[in-house]
């Protein structure tokens, strides 16, 4: 990051707000979880040896999403993804860049609730929706996708007063 932007970030009316990881873990626990379980049944029932049960397409599936998720987890470990709010801009930051957005920059702010679609499941998800001078696509921020969703929210819409105040 540039000098301009180190020092925004050390204002003292900035909220910082990271990317929730969570979910990896959760990912991670529960395949482990289901691969022991499928270890001790398939050697107490089978009684299978190591080398037949570490062939099976079964462990090596759950070997598979447990691999990959750690992977996803440490690759957003490593980006450290997170957003700055500021009384008169707004910065989206990872561990090697970041980007930002003057408070003249920005058009307006949005919370939505979009249906998720295509599921079962029946519910709304809350989304920012911040549209951006020179930009065609609104930048949409999930956000149950960073921790104190509520703070953040707060933030946003103190943001917000000041973009409208304009």
């Amino acid at each position: 990051m540039d000098s301009g932007l180190k020092e925004i970030s050390k204002e003292s009316d900035v909220k910082t707000f990271t990317q929730r990881l969570d979910f990896y873990w959760q990912f991670i626990s529960v395949y482990a979880i289901a691969l022991f379980i499928y270890f001790f049944l398939k050697g107490l029932f089978f009684d299978a040896t190591f080398s037949k049960v570490a062939r099976d397409p079964v462990v090596i599936l759950l070997v598979l999403f447990i691999t990959g998720s750690g992977l996803a987890l440490l690759y957003n470990i490593f980006r450290k993804r997170s957003i700055t709010v500021g009384k008169d801009y707004l910065l989206f930051s990872n561990r090697f860049s970041g980007k930002l957005f003057h408070i003249n920059d920005i058009i307006s702010i949005n919370i939505v609730k979009e249906k998720i679609p295509r599921s079962r499941r029946k519910g709304v998800i809350r989304i920012i929706r911040i549209k951006i001078k020179d930009r065609k696509r609104f930048i949409r921020i999930r956000m149950s996708s960073f921790w104190n969703s509520k703070e953040f929210v707060n933030a946003l819409l103190e943001l917000r007063k000041n973009v409208e105040g304009e």
